[in-house]
This record gives C-alpha cells, sequence and structure tokens, in this order.
C-alpha cells in the first residue's frame, strides 16, 4: 500500500508541476520518485519509471 500511495502522490506532483511549473511541486514530485526509488519492494518496471521521471524534473 505504501507504494501505491507514493506512486499516486508522485504522479499528482508531476501532473501539478507540469501544468503549473510551480517549484513546490516539483520538488515533491522528486522527493516521492527518490522514496519510491529507495523502497525495498520495487521493481524493474517502477525503477525505470522512477529514473525517467527523475530525468524529466531534473531539467
Amino acid at each position: 500500500m505504501e507504494k501505491q500511495n507514493l506512486l499516486m502522490a508522485a504522479l499528482i506532483y508531476l501532473i501539478k508541476f507540469q501544468s503549473t511549473h510551480c517549484v513546490t511541486a516539483r520538488e515533491r514530485a522528486l522527493m516521492m520518485f527518490e522514496a519510491l526509488a529507495q523502497l525495498n519492494e520495487s521493481n524493474q518496471e517502477l525503477d525505470e519509471l522512477c529514473s525517467q521521471a527523475n530525468a524529466l524534473l531534473a531539467n
């Protein structure tokens, strides 16, 4: 359940950042994707998603 909550929060903040360019939303999305990447229960697809999202947000 924690993984799903983090993923939902990360995607919400990513969408908010994409639509508003709000710096706080960007920072929170980065934090959520980083937390997802640190989970022991992550898998290859989730790791790839986190990597791609971090690359998008880093620009």
